[in-house]
């Protein structure tokens, strides 16, 4: 059995839903073996999760998930420091010991300057996976993916607030991840 921890900010602290990603995980079949620990608030950026990386430290996780970026944008919090902050929790990670890492990419938005945003922290998370050897949850191809298989609107995925997806989106991101964690468990 595996502990896995999840930290990050609104999003996988599950804001402005019923059930978020984080629910749908720890009820998933194949991952109720495993111990899920969701230590993500509301309104933390990158910045927070640096600061309060002893939390993770404490549960001693198998498998660590870090999904920040959308309050980092919202910050706003450059470029540059969040990748800093991604490279230092990973790092910090490490030298705990906790080498099963998976790092989330951002959901798409509708406004094109904020989805301009997106674009570079999601560029960023990669570059930071890659270079850091975590795995990489494709949040944004599994909605891209979605997106173009059912001919539906972003609309569909969203609340009223681009920040904060709805359940149906919260379910897309659960996917992806779970193609991650069902690699690193089987």
């Amino acid at each position: 059995m595996a502990i896995i921890c999840i930290r990050g900010g609104s999003l996988s602290a599950g804001h402005n839903v019923k059930t978020s990603y984080v629910d749908l995980l720890s009820h998933d079949g194949l991952l109720q073996t495993h111990t899920l620990i969701n230590i993500s608030k509301l309104g933390d950026s990158s910045f927070e999760g640096v600061w309060q990386f002893d939390t993770v430290l404490l549960h001693k996780p198998d498998i660590l998930i870090l999904h920040f970026g959308i309050d980092d944008i919202y910050r706003p919090v450059y470029r540059s420091e969040f990748k800093e902050n991604l490279v230092r929790m990973v790092q910090k990670a490490r030298n705990a010991s906790i080498n099963n890492i998976i790092l989330t990419t951002l959901h798409l938005v509708r406004n094109q300057y904020d989805m301009d945003a997106v674009d570079v922290f999601t560029r960023t998370v990669r570059e930071v996976a890659l270079d850091m050897n975590c795995l990489l949850a494709t949040v944004h191809i599994e909605w891209i993916n979605y997106l173009f298989e059912t001919g539906k609107s972003l609309n569909t995925l969203l609340t009223a607030d681009d920040r904060y997806p709805n359940e149906k989106g919260h379910a897309l991101i659960a996917e992806a991840i779970k193609k991650k964690l069902v690699q690193l468990l089987s």
